[in-house]
């Protein structure tokens, strides 16, 4: 009997929808935005945190870098207990010195700053790369990454004076060749030649690194020479003599970088596996904010399903006047109405998993990221829209149920 009555129900409650399908689609738009976000949302942060394993795996997992900013805040123990999300937005406060204090610590077997140089370059015939950025670095860079340089070689002590080695992105978009060695590249007013081509490198999206495969890297050295200005450095990356002895280096490094700061703890020195803990972390506080606004979308989407309800409660007095007065009891009633609107609430849950699908092709056709749906996401989105549906369509059907059959068959 109640397969029947469910049955009937559904019938009625598809019938209704497909007589008001503009409506019914307006009335479904708060839940398909709140469930496409949340998937949508769910998916590029699993894509993403896989995105920054790989790329992590890629990179030497005993590197350790400072950047600028009090980033992390730490227990007695020296595990990150905090995270200061602002830290980034903050100025840059490393400089020479501290590159210098860190490269004179007999401990440390390989150093590099990263420092930006403004102005982009151009290849003989004038052409740029919008795109491309040059980055001061030592010749120790390719160590402290684990990449290697695909074509021609990095340079070394003297040789980067008049040379420079680029990202496999400059080759093709520079240059529309995969070895382009031996061309010239101009960089504020000075010519270079391209001595080599490194590896594609795996990106971080979160990483306070600019894509490397867009760079043009020159040495540091070269590139205090052709600026008026010591340049920008916002991060140093080094490697311990001794890789069980990281911990103690990073101690020493900390005291000297302090000497030079006056004490101002305005930096942060990071080991791999931290760098690892900080992306997750921003991922995760980014995913809950996105989370709780498309929350709001569900909330908005239940308030317009209950307010479409109620009207369609109004239109159909006469409907539920017939009804009862042929038979039909206030539960048969109530449950005619809480199952048009939990269909409503389902069929925007099913239509924003598809929005979420589509928007999630399109974002690994145009970038690097390969986003993740997980279904266990998919499920609980869809349940909680089903959710919303039950609970916004409770009050609407209780009033259906509640209507007086002389009453309603007298509405016009």
């Amino acid at each position: 009997m109640r397969s029947i009555l469910f049955n009937d129900n559904t019938r009625m409650a598809v019938s209704s929808i497909r007589n008001n399908k503009t409506r019914s689609l307006l009335t479904m738009v708060g839940i398909i935005i709140g469930v496409s976000s949340v998937i949508m949302t769910v998916s590029v942060s699993e894509g993403l945190r896989r995105h920054i394993v790989e790329a992590n795996q890629a990179n030497n997992p005993d590197l350790v870098s400072v950047r600028p900013g009090s980033l992390a805040r730490r227990d007695d123990d020296g595990n990150i207990t905090d995270i200061n999300y602002l830290a980034s937005l903050g100025v840059g406060s490393l400089s020479e010195k501290d590159y210098q204090s860190i490269k004179n610590s007999e401990q440390v077997k390989a150093v590099s700053p990263l420092s930006t140089l403004s102005g982009l370059p151009y290849d003989y015939d004038g052409s740029t790369y919008e795109e491309a950025q040059v980055i001061a670095v030592s010749e120790d860079l390719p160590e402290l990454l684990g990449q290697a340089v695909a074509y021609g070689s990095f340079f070394s002590n003297g040789s980067g004076k008049n040379s420079v080695v680029i990202g496999k992105r400059v080759a093709e978009e520079l240059y529309g060749e995969n070895v382009p060695l031996g061309k010239l590249i101009n960089i504020r007013n000075n010519d270079f030649v391209v001595g080599g081509v490194f590896d594609e490198f795996k990106t971080n999206p979160l990483s306070s690194v600019t894509d490397l495969n867009k760079a043009v890297f020159i040495s540091y050295d070269t590139a205090r020479s052709i600026t008026d200005i010591e340049p920008f450095i916002y991060q140093i990356l080094f490697l311990s003599n001794d890789p069980a002895q990281v911990d103690g280096l990073i101690d020493d490094i900390q005291i000297s970088l302090l000497a030079n700061h006056g004490n101002q703890e305005d930096f942060t020195i990071l080991k791999s596996s931290e760098v690892d803990l900080v992306a997750r972390s921003t991922i995760g506080v980014a995913t809950s904010f996105v989370v709780v606004v498309a929350g709001i979308a569900l909330l908005v989407g239940g308030i317009g399903i209950m307010n479409i309800m109620f009207v369609s409660v109004t239109e159909r007095t006469r409907e539920i006047g017939v009804r009862k007065s042929l038979g039909a009891t206030n539960h048969e009633i109530y449950s005619q109405f809480m199952v048009e609107a939990t269909l409503l609430s389902v069929l925007g849950g099913i239509f924003g998993v598809v929005v979420a699908m589509s928007g999630n092709v399109v974002i690994s056709i145009l970038t690097d990221l390969v986003p993740v749906i997980t279904w266990r996401a998919v499920g609980v989105t869809v349940g909680v829209s089903a959710g919303i549906g039950i609970v916004f369509g409770t009050v609407p059907a209780i009033k259906a149920a509640r209507k007086d059959p002389i009453e309603s068959l007298r509405y016009e």
